[in-house]
């Protein structure tokens, strides 16, 4: 169903974003603005606002930035139509009735939720028929009662070659929606499609909202690869998301900690011996975006990986990867080179309770001879072993944070505190040397272009838009994303596009976002609100617009002159003398930069 402009204004008329963000983040006001924490990244001090005059939110650490339906997307990871409904529902606006089933959004989320949706749903169903008795048998092999298999709504695909493609074609979803969902592949030959997933064991992959995404599928056949998960889409990117966090979040807020599994089956067996804060990493590292998640239900990680050589590569590279995401990382290597799956089933809750009360710190982790292989009672390998820690710890930006391990390290070791610090800063220090020989040091911030002061000003300081309007063009608008607020915000209609935000791509929101909440290029300006536009200074403002105009006509006049000389040096290439006779006499400008060259 597309909803009229007319109507998503009337929403966010209606719609207190303070009230809004207020209700998911602890608030607290500042001058003319709110602030806390940003949710869609980890930091310590504030640096998300919230400004209720232009109804928008903007985070000066991370970049985001929208109106509220732009933070609903975000926050809860809703589609633009479910956000604008939300909001609709929540402020008493009437939507239009849908005409029909077959509205744009056909080809687009919707219609490929619902695709997931109803192969979920067929999934079930197979388990549950007579052809599901092998795969029934081998869930209940391993522990699985049917109450954990509807919990986790697990499910069988046939061993056949179209059966969910004949499914959902008879239920009228075209091929190229289907090959975009990744449960169907096209044939090579060109003849038609056939099914992703045969004979295994499905789970379905979820969004924090509940939402199935994709599936992973356990091979039922030993001879087959053992999983075979869908392929990246615009619904699911492995990165983006962790097995069962929708069913784990509460009880990772209860608890405070998190348990990172690498396997379906880990976390599932897990949740059903009682640890319902378990979860998976659908891949063998975690991500900042997937840290980012736990970050908002829990301050401590535990991560348990096979304690194989693999599994505590894997864990090492997380740890290295993910040290400077401020959450207390912790690791979990379990006795007898069990997983977590085999280790709860054999030895039970109590026993997998008392490991996870032995869980590593970061210097623990990497002190233990199974993880460094060195033996910490020899004083050579025991320097080697914290040689180790000084190259992972200088990587790590909180000073206290290192500080404090660097203490950690000294007590398990018997090296100074004094030492460890010096080696520290030493490698810190040729960290920075190979940064700087690498590539350049970063110059400071570059100063906004005119064309940028100019949308600054048209946006924030009516009066002097139509002005800017006239005098700039967007072919004047290098960059395009401010090419597009130009357009759309200073010579479009504002008035509305100002309540519209959403309804631009993110790039757009951001940038606007970020204009709109502070002076870009104020210096030492750290915060929005400091000043309202009616308190600008009128000649300062006409200083800036006429600086800016003039420096926009000198671009042009160089681009101009530096296209006739091309077609002047073209011209005398081709041997064309009244060519070139025409364009020295229209422009005798360039005819006294050659004498002058």
């Amino acid at each position: 169903m597309m909803i009229p402009e007319a109507v998503i204004a009337e929403i966010l008329r209606r719609t207190d974003i303070v009230e809004l963000i207020g209700s998911y983040l602890p608030l607290k006001a500042a001058g003319r603005t709110h602030k806390a924490l940003c949710p869609f990244h980890t930091e310590k001090t504030p640096s998300f606002i919230v400004n209720p005059e232009r109804q928008i939110f903007h985070c000066f650490g991370c970049g985001e930035g929208g109106d509220a339906i732009t933070f609903l997307m975000k926050h809860e990871r809703l589609t633009f139509p479910e956000a604008a409904r939300y909001l609709a529902e929540r402020a008493g606006v009437s939507l239009p009735t849908p005409r029909s089933a077959g509205t744009s959004e056909t080809d687009g989320r919707l219609a490929l939720l619902e695709v997931h949706r109803q192969a979920l749903e067929h999934f079930r169903e197979n388990l549950r028929g007579p052809e599901g008795s092998a795969a029934r048998d081998t869930l209940a092999g391993r522990g699985l009662t049917p109450a954990l298999i509807d919990r986790f709504q697990l499910g069988y695909a046939l061993a056949r070659w179209d059966d969910l493609l004949r499914v959902l074609k008879k239920r009228g979803h075209p091929d190229r929606l289907l090959e975009a969902s990744g449960l169907i592949v096209p044939r090579q030959n060109g003849s038609g499609h056939y099914d992703r997933f045969r004979h295994r064991l499905m789970i379905p992959i979820w969004d924090v909202s509940g939402k199935v995404v994709g599936f992973g599928g356990r091979a039922l056949d030993p001879n087959d690869v053992k999983y075979l998960n869908s392929p990246e889409t615009a619904l699911y990117r492995k990165g983006t998301h962790l097995f069962g966090l929708n069913l784990a979040a509460r009880a990772i807020r209860e608890r405070g900690r998190a348990l990172v599994v690498e396997g379906y089956f880990d976390a599932i067996m897990l949740h059903a011996h009682g640890f319902e804060n378990a979860v998976a990493a659908l891949g063998t590292a975690l991500t900042t975006e997937q840290a980012g998640l736990l970050s908002r239900y829990a301050r401590t990680v535990m991560l348990l990986f096979d304690p194989d050589a693999p599994g505590i590569g894997a864990a090492r590279r997380n740890l290295e990867h993910l040290i400077n995401v401020d959450l207390d990382w912790r690791t979990v290597l379990l006795p007898e080179g069990l997983d977590p799956d085999a280790y709860v089933r054999t030895h039970g809750t109590a026993a997998f309770a008392a490991a996870l009360e032995g869980a590593k710190d970061l210097v623990e982790f990497f002190l233990d001879r199974r993880v460094s292989g060195l033996d910490l009672m020899d004083p050579v390998q025991r320097a080697r072993a914290a040689d180790v820690l000084v190259e992972v710890l200088a990587t790590l930006d909180n000073p206290i944070r290192r500080e404090g391990y660097i203490q950690r390290v000294a007590q398990r070791t018997g090296i100074t505190d004094r030492s460890l610090l010096e080696a520290v800063a030493r490698q810190r220090g040729r960290g920075q040397r190979r940064d700087a020989t690498a590539a350049s040091a970063p110059s400071p911030a570059s100063p906004p272009s005119a064309e940028e002061q100019l949308i600054y000003i048209g946006l924030n300081y009516p009066a002097w838009r139509e002005r800017i309007a006239s005098a700039l063009t967007p072919e004047d608008v290098r960059d395009p994303t401010l090419r597009r607020i130009f357009t759309d915000f200073i010579l479009g209609e504002t008035a509305a596009g100002s309540r519209l935000m959403s309804l631009h791509p993110p790039e757009v929101q951001r940038r606007l976002s970020s204009l709109w909440a502070r002076d870009p290029w104020a210096a030492g300006a750290q915060e929005e609100g400091e000043r309202s536009p009616g308190e600008a200074d009128h000649e300062a403002l006409q200083r800036t617009v006429n600086d800016c105009l003039a420096r926009i006509n000198q671009g042009r006049s160089a681009a101009l002159r530096q296209a006739l000389r091309q077609a002047l040096e073209a011209a005398e290439r081709g041997g064309d003398p009244d060519q070139v006779l025409r364009l020295l006499s229209e422009h005798p400008s360039v005819k006294r930069g050659r004498e002058q060259t």
